[in-house]
């Protein structure tokens, strides 16, 4: 008896010995060699690098082979470092955040079709330039008030609300990309409740960002088209993002949430205002309107983004009302499948040329009618903490497109991307 009471006594002390210890994951130990200085009781509180990469590879294969829509001597394959970023960021006693990222875009490994007497496919471009750099201030009269100026990404659509180191797909939606929103400089106020549910931002931009219809003869042309360089203008793109989130049923295992936007172009480049040879940036619409709805629940996220767009400018003028459904399901904690359907309709005002690769090697025009598009893919993590670490993402896309009731394009997209972020 008293043999069994001591070996009672014991099991308190024996059970510590036996329990499981704490894994440290390798991408806590990457993030935390990026900090190169913390102390909470400096004006300073901490200073950290940021680290991103991605290379990817893509082939595109009209109608499941190199034959129909391809343009001669194009190649249907593509492999590319798609960006490389580094950043430092800094946190203040005073609620001050500063942020900086620089990025190589475009190394000469991607292969562009040109098209003209000297038709070929080439090699594209390298660039240099400030991908972001803002300050953000946290507003002390008001609990999570805040106020950013500087270049930072504009928040139009539920896929641009996800910074492009969490979306689950290689590329961002038809939907989406469609407006061709870059980082801008601005200024945004954004308000997020105490209990982290109900957001509402406010951005006003000015679109900083060349494209093909550069005019370099004109006051406002730009020496390389890219990063701090360029003068504002009238015939510049100023536009404002008005946009709100609302999260309910929020529990252990996930939540619901709601979401809307507003954006609209101040540029007077509308009804033949548009001075000759001023640069179309902006969003491509005078107008559009974004609504979406999130659900998490346990192993599955779930994502629907309807969009409505209006006067498009570079087409005939006409509207585009185009929808995103996204379904992800975690079969591991270390692997997720994917699927997105995309649809969109408008007379000339629907955006095959969002896709990177699709109207740089074949025949199919920037602008259609109407447009479909079916994604699966596969996502591989190497950490389950941090998944977004360092990814191995597989994706084919099916896309069919129509242009003056005829097919315009239709075929496969098979992507693979590594991804690193820290």
């Amino acid at each position: 008896m008293n043999k069994t009471l001591l070996l009672l006594a014991a099991l308190p002390v024996a059970m510590p010995a036996v329990a499981a210890e704490a894994t440290t994951d390798w991408a806590d130990d990457v993030k935390k060699a990026l900090v190169v200085y913390e102390n909470k009781d400096t004006f300073i509180n901490k200073v950290n690098f940021t680290y991103r990469e991605q290379w990817q590879m893509a082939s595109v294969q009209p109608n499941g082979s190199n034959g129909l829509h391809l343009r001669d001597t194009a190649s249907p394959f593509n492999s590319e470092f798609r960006r490389s970023w580094i950043g430092l960021n800094m946190m203040m006693k005073s609620g001050t955040q500063f942020n900086i990222i620089g990025r190589i875009g475009g190394l000469p490994s991607r292969s562009t079709y040109t098209t003209g007497k000297n038709a070929r496919t080439k090699r594209n471009f390298t660039y240099t330039d400030i991908y972001s750099v803002w300050v953000k201030q946290n507003i002390p009269a008001v609990k999570g008030l805040s106020v950013k100026a500087g270049k930072f990404a504009p928040l139009f659509t539920s896929d641009f609300r996800m910074s492009n180191a969490n979306i689950p797909c290689v590329e961002r939606s038809y939907v989406a990309n469609q407006f061709g929103l870059d980082t801008n400089w601005g200024v945004e106020l954004n308000y997020t409740s105490p209990d982290k549910k109900d957001t509402i931002f406010l951005q006003v931009m000015a679109n900083d960002r060349a494209c093909a219809s550069k005019n370099n003869s004109h006051r406002d042309a730009y020496r390389d088209g890219r990063g701090l360089k360029g003068e504002f203008g009238w015939e510049d793109k100023c536009f404002l993002i008005l946009g709100g989130t609302h999260k309910f049923d929020v529990t252990e295992n996930g939540y619901q949430a709601i979401s809307a936007e507003y954006m609209h172009d101040f540029n007077n480049a509308y009804h033949d205002r548009r001075k000759p040879g001023a640069n179309n940036y902006g969003f491509g619409f005078k107008d559009a309107l974004s609504l979406g709805y999130e659900v998490k629940q346990g192993k599955l996220t779930f994502l629907a983004n309807a969009v409505a767009a209006f006067e498009q400018q570079n087409g005939n003028g006409s509207n585009n009302v185009g929808i995103q459904l996204q379904p992800v399901y975690s079969v591991h904690p270390q692997m997720d499948l994917v699927f997105r359907y995309n649809a969109m309709t408008g007379d000339g005002a629907c955006k095959l040329g969002a896709d990177r690769y699709i109207c740089t090697q074949t025949t199919a025009s920037s602008w259609v009618d109407s447009l479909h598009a079916f994604y699966f893919g596969v996502d591989l993590y190497a950490s389950a903490k941090h998944k977004d670490a360092a990814k191995l993402m597989f994706g084919a896309e099916y896309t069919t497109a129509r242009k003056d009731g005829a097919d315009c394009y239709n075929g496969w997209e098979f992507t693979t991307a590594i991804r690193f972020n820290f």
